[in-house]
């Protein structure tokens, strides 16, 4: 086997993504339960007069990106499901108990399908105005009961309605603390529920987690896995809920990452993902077509990445006579894989994934001197700079705060 045969059989870069990053020393930490919501240590059932939503602040560390500034939610669609006329909802072969989530001194039922829920009412209204709203239409007089509570219908699914719920009655602490990895699935349920019924300070925390991973800068980029960070376990397929997750919350700053993901799925892409409850979650048409016009111009970007780190230039601190002619055969192996697969691990997708690996690899076989290696290397990052400068612009959307690791870094205040 020849020498380019054996190189272009390696020649598969690896991702840049380490699976097991470290803690930045200023990563956000993680407040208990009682930071969140801090009446569950000591709850006590307010007054009917106390029934009001709080209004947290978003805190310091939040993007403006990802702060929905308010929702718009009909509490009509929650009212066609209330019943007309008085009735008793029995636990039967058809509804059953949350196991966790039925509290025996709960004053108020939430029927989800087919799963009842037994909570407290002044807890949820003081941090959602929605559930305020639709717990105000249950009047003893015309709603169902059980167990001698009223019943309010939801017709969320039950693993999402769960999952907000166990963080709202204290039973799930979130944020998670570092190394307790979230699935991101429970994520992706928390930023549509509290979306939906207004937990504004649980939708901010959930969001700031969702951008930690899909993020708007590089180097928090790079400090993540390809299956996740600290916080969070990602799957690929899990790109298409962020990008509906972003276009649901107006959240611009997750989708160049969120698609540039989308563009490197196979069948999932029309496919789509299946969620917990069996229903499926699929790209919009729209987005659809942003992916596949966003790869060609990842194709483009990699081969133009691939021809700029193997330029046959030697480093200006080069002292030897050799490495310009390995530089050239390295390029001639470069074109030559090019040519037979134009659309492979050279210039595939994933434009974003470093070339250290294969760096490495090539020199093994042309050998350099250590400052033309070191210019190798130096060609992969300020190539990825670019791919990132020009993401937002490859996958077809306008982020206003999407950071440039190619600007100079602002001078220290003085």
């Amino acid at each position: 086997m020849s020498l380019r045969k054996a190189v272009l059989q390696r020649i598969t870069p690896l991702p840049s993504r380490t699976p097991s990053p470290s803690l930045p020393h200023d990563w956000p930490q993680s407040p208990d339960s009682d930071t969140i919501f801090p009446d569950l240590a000591a709850h006590r059932e307010p007054e009917p007069d106390e029934h009001i939503a709080s209004r947290s602040k978003s805190p310091d560390f939040m993007s403006p990106n990802g702060v929905v500034k308010r929702w718009r939610v009909s509490i009509t669609d929650h009212a066609a499901s209330l019943p007309s006329e008085l009735a008793t909802v029995s636990l039967s072969g058809t509804v059953k108990r949350d196991p966790d989530l039925w509290f025996e001194d709960g004053n108020i039922v939430l029927l989800c399908r087919d799963t009842a829920f037994r909570v407290y009412r002044g807890l949820l209204t003081r941090h959602s105005v929605i559930f305020r709203d639709l717990f105000s239409m249950a009047q003893p007089s015309t709603s169902e009961t059980m167990e001698s509570c009223p019943v309010v219908h939801i017709s969320d699914p039950p693993d999402d309605l769960r999952h907000l719920l166990r963080v709202m009655c204290g039973l799930r602490k979130f944020p998670v603390i570092p190394g307790e990895r979230m699935e991101f699935p429970e994520l992706a349920a928390l930023v549509r529920m509290s979306h939906k019924y207004h937990v504004e300070d649980l939708h901010t925390r959930a969001m700031h987690h969702l951008k930690l991973y899909f993020t708007n800068d590089l180097s928090v980029w790079d400090t993540a896995g390809i299956d996740g960070n600290l916080f969070l376990h990602i799957t690929p397929p899990d790109a298409i809920t962020a990008v509906n997750l972003a276009r649901l919350t107006h959240a611009d700053s997750v989708l160049p990452t969120a698609l540039y993901l989308c563009c490197q799925l196979d069948a999932e892409l029309t496919a789509g993902v299946e969620r917990p409850d069996g229903s499926t979650e699929r790209l919009e048409p729209k987005d659809v077509e942003l992916v596949l016009r966003g790869r060609t111009e990842l194709v483009r970007a990699s081969t133009r990445g691939a021809c700029t780190i193997c330029k046959p230039t030697a480093s200006p601190q080069c002292a030897t006579k050799g490495c310009e002619r390995a530089l050239r055969e390295i390029l001639n192996m470069m074109l030559d894989g090019l040519q037979k697969d134009p659309i492979g691990d050279i210039a595939g997708y994933a434009a974003l994934d470093s070339w250290e690996h294969w760096i490495e690899d090539v020199v093994e076989l042309w050998p350099l001197c250590e400052p033309c290696r070191g210019m190798l290397h130096a060609r992969d990052l300020d190539v990825r700079r670019d791919v990132w400068k020009r993401l937002p612009q490859f996958m077809g959307v306008t982020v206003e705060d999407w950071k440039d690791p190619t600007a100079p870094a602002p001078a220290p205040a003085k």
